[in-house]
Parts: C-alpha cells; structure tokens; sequence
C-alpha cells in the first residue's frame, strides 16, 4: 500500500500506530526516521507524485500587502515545497533560544543544545554536509568575505551558508517510503478535519477525501500535523467542534505569525579589499556562499534582531550592470514560475530598463553569455549538486548589500479563516502580517551599526541614503515560504500552543512538526530546524510510543 493512490484504497477505514498529516520536509524525514520503527505509520498526503495546477486551490485566500498571495510558496505535491526549495540551509544561533528582554514574546522552552544534537542528522536529510557554519570548519582558504572586517570585535566575518542539491525530499526519499514495511503513504488524501474521541482528550480519527469526493477515515493512536505554518493553525481550528481551535487555550493560535524580512539597502564599496563574492566549496563538496553578522554580544548591547548580510548581485531590471547575463535572465523572466518572477522585480529603486538596453547588453556580451551557458548546463542542470543561483558583481566593483531578519513575534500578525470556503467546504485563510515600527528600527541600527564596523576596519564603506534608509526599511518584504510562529512552543499553555516535545496542549495524542511551532524565526530559513524537530520528535514518539 506505500504510495497507493486513496482512491484506489477499498477500505473505508485505515488504522495505523502513528498517522503524519503532510508529506513535506517535516513529514517525510520523520516517517523515514520511524522506518523499521516496529509500528504501523502512514503518511497522508494531498497531492501526488507531479504537480497539478488545480490543487492551488486548497491554498488559495487573502492576505494583506505585501505579503504574497496565500497560494505562493506552497505546493500540494507528494515533497511540499523541497521541490521549488533553493537549498539554502543554516542552523538556528545559541542566543535565538534565550529569552531577550528587548524581543517580545522571545524564548524556546528547549536550549540550543538540545536542538543542535539533531541538525547533524537534518544536515544528512537536507545533503547540506556537515553541521559546520564556519570558515575555518569549512573551507580549506578562510579569507574574510571583505579582508580586514574581521578584525572588528562586533562583527561574525567567518560565517557561511550552506547549499542542498537542493534536495526535493518526494524524489529523494520516495524509494525508501516505497521499500519501508512499516511506513505507508497515501497520496491524495487531503485531510479535512480531526475528530476528537467523545469526552476525552485526543483524537481518535482524521477525516480525508480523496480527488473523486470520496471520504475515509483514519484511525491512529498518535496525530502528527506536518503541515505548514500556515495550514497547521487552519486545519487546528476548523477541527474543533467549540470553535476556539486545539491547543488554543490561551489565545495564541494563529498569532504570531513570522516571516523573514528582507530588501537590499545600500552598497559596499571595498577599499582595494579582497571580497569573495562567488560561491565556494567547502571541503565536503557544499556550495556555500558567506556572510556578515553581529556576535551575540553586540546584538543584546545594541538591542537588534538577528539577522544576517550578503553582498548582492546588482538589480536585474536596471541594463546599468551591463551584463549579458542578467539582461538575458531579465528578458526570460516570463518563463519562470511566479514566485521567481517577484524576484526579479525588485529593485534598487530604480526604473526598468528598456527591452533595447537589456538586448544591447546581450549583444556586446555575447562571450559572457557563451561561457554562462555552459555553467548553466553543466553547473546547474547537469549536475547533481547545482549551482544554487547566478552571481554577477557590479561593473563599477561595488555590492549591494541585502539583508534578512527575523521578526518580533507579534500577536496582530496572524492567520485567521474567511467566510468563504474551498470545494471541499473548508474555509480558506486570511494572512495579516507586516514588519512592526520596532523591528524596522532594529533593522536601521544593524545598518548603522555595520557602516561603523566597516569604517573602523577601513576594510569598505557602507554607502546608503540616510534619510531614506528607515522608509526603505519598512517596504522590506517577507521571504516567501518561511510562514512560522503559528503554534509556538510553549512552557505552559499559557504562552504557546504546544509544548517542549511539540504535543498539543489540550490533546494529548496530537503532536505539530512543522516551523509553526518556532517561538522565534532566528535569520535563518526555516527547513534545516523544520527537519532536526522532525528528527527530534521521531525519537520521542519511539520512547513513548513503542518502536525498535
């Protein structure tokens, strides 16, 4: 039955030990980590093993500027979203743990020390090799990504990310699921609502439908949601009979809903510094591209939000960076799916070049073009690790410098559900979310604070218009497919929605794998700490529930 399609499912009811709702990152690595557990376990999925447009759907609702529509960034797809996944991969800090007096609502009720003994084990699920974010650890030539910035004592100049295949986790671990003999995925099993056992405190089945409108219900002993952070609080709400949601005993769930926040502010201009710019192999074989943070220290003295910086490429509409290269992607933009065509549409505040400019530029570039081409097909198309992306400096030698953030989780930034329904009557998703005047702030002292580190090192200037640099800030936009925060890990349910080990308040069967559970966001992206829960949570439900 691994990989059976539901319809072709006779059986009404299904019953397992262990029932996983979403065969994503979170989903897939947890039901590979309970292969040869010695208990049944099946892996429901809404979609299949190809893309099927139709299926947008389940996903589509509201959302409030700037936040993408509710349809972007997220696939009904036997792999989630790992298929349209860049790869990139980076662990959580020590200090995104803690609870910090200048961060609202901030604190895990776990350290990062019992987190950081799973990423080795995510690491090897997301073929990002492995658990080192370090120059030295990393790469056999360490220069700082400017020579000399390293110097500075507030400034993490040894500092890098990781890059996966990328892995679709539906590819790549389907042959295992297909061999298992404990573990059986269903595709095309949307599940449509929990059902709580009568006057007790766990649910006993999952209704799901099937593509032709037809029910079933599973049965289990243990309910894991390895949904989205956007999906988990919906399907948490719809569930429950009373209508405050499960877990939702003090208000929380659907609050705090976190994205990554990025732009590209400003440009480093190096002094005669050398820069590495390009991506680099580590010495296991891993694309990785570097990074400018601040130490833990300058963080809690300067009250400022995690975040990370990289030298950009320059803006792909504005024909100035004079690259054949780019001019060319630009005008192809219309082949790519919508999520990357928003990409490149950003810009520096800058108008879009005529169609002439970026055709002049493919014209005079035409060896540029030639020798990208070939990368192209034998780095990124070919290859089994890719190149992750295209990186063309600026023709004048500057960087844009972009940045990400996290957030301060915040109760107004939420998931709600709308009046209107899906086909199969489930009600679709309102997304409100914006970045918050502190956080901003937070964001301009960061800027601030780096063109000072720079200057002290006489490494580069940090070159940006001061006057505008807060306004630009607040446009920044949230980084698609990071939706987090929506069920937070909580000591009690007085401040979350599930606990240390990610069970439902409230249900004591019921259990969340999914970045809806973080407390805060880190600058990280999201899948890497997505798996090592996974993993996490694997090894408790074997000591709790039974398994070899």
């Amino acid at each position: 039955m691994t990989l059976a399609q539901l319809e072709l499912v006779e059986s009404p009811v299904l019953e397992a030990r262990v029932c996983i709702i979403g065969a994503g990152a979170a989903g897939i690595a947890l039901a590979c980590e309970l292969d040869r557990c010695g208990f049944a376990v099946l892996l429901l999925e809404a979609g299949g093993l190809r893309p099927q447009a139709s299926l947008a759907d389940y996903y589509a609702g509201a959302a409030s500027a700037p936040h993408p529509d509710p349809t972007q960034f997220r696939r009904a797809i036997f792999g989630g979203t790992t298929g349209l996944w860049g790869g990139r991969c980076v662990a959580f800090d020590p200090i995104d743990f803690e609870a910090r007096a200048y961060v609202a609502n901030s604190g895990w009720p776990i350290g990062y020390e019992e987190l950081a003994r799973h990423y080795p084990r995510a690491m090897s699920y997301c073929d990002a090799g492995r658990f080192d974010f370090t120059t030295a650890g990393s790469l056999a030539r360490a220069p700082a990504v400017i020579e000399g910035c390293e110097a500075d004592p507030e400034l993490r100049a040894d500092c890098i990310e990781r890059y996966s295949l990328p892995t679709d986790f539906g590819t790549r671990y389907r042959a295992q699921i297909r061999r298992s003999a404990n573990v059986s995925a269903l595709l095309g099993a949307r599940c449509l609502r929990l059902q709580k056992a009568p006057g007790e405190d766990r649910i006993a089945a999952a209704a799901v439908i099937d593509r032709a409108g037809r029910t079933r219900e599973v049965r289990a002993e243990v309910f894991v949601l390895a949904t989205g952070g956007i999906e988990v609080p919906r399907l948490l709400m719809l569930s429950d009979a009373a209508g405050a949601g499960f877990g939702n005993l003090a208000g929380h769930l659907g609050r705090y809903y976190m994205c990554h926040f990025e732009n590209v502010c400003g440009r480093i201009v190096p002094h005669g510094a050398e820069v590495v710019f390009h991506f680099e192999r580590t010495v296991d074989g891993v694309y990785c591209r570097r990074q400018l943070r601040f130490s833990a220290a300058a963080q809690r003295e300067h009250c400022l939000l995690n975040s990370a910086f990289r030298l950009h490429f320059p803006s792909y509409a504005d024909a100035r960076h004079g690259s054949s290269v780019m001019s060319t992607i630009y005008l192809a933009k219309s082949l790519l799916i919508p999520e990357y065509r928003a990409i490149l549409q950003q810009s520096l505040d800058v108008p879009p070049a005529t169609v002439g400019a970026h055709l002049r530029n493919v014209l005079l570039g035409l060896p540029q073009l030639a020798k990208f081409s070939v990368d192209w097909l034998f780095r990124i198309q070919l290859a089994r690790r890719k190149l992750p992306y295209t990186l063309v400096p600026n023709a004048d030698g500057s960087f844009p410098l972009e940045f990400n953030s996290e957030q301060t989780p915040s109760a107004s930034n939420r998931i709600t559900l709308l009046p209107e329904t899906d086909r199969h009557g489930l009600p679709r998703v309102q997304i409100s979310w914006r970045v918050s005047e502190e956080d901003a702030e937070a964001a301009q002292r960061a800027f601030l604070l780096l063109r000072t580190a720079l200057e002290r090192s006489s490494a580069a200037r940090l070159e940006f218009d001061a006057a505008r640099l807060r306004e630009r800030i607040g446009r920044s936009l949230p980084l698609g497919g990071h939706h987090m925060g929506t069920a937070r890990m909580a000591a009690a349910p007085g401040g979350g929605v599930v606990d240390a080990n990610c069970a439902v308040f409230g249900v004591r069967n019921l259990f969340v794998a999914s970045s809806a559970v973080f407390p805060t966001s880190s600058h990280a992206n999201p899948t890497l700490t997505i798996v090592a829960l996974a993993v996490r949570l694997a090894a408790h439900l074997r000591r709790v529930y039974g398994g070899a």
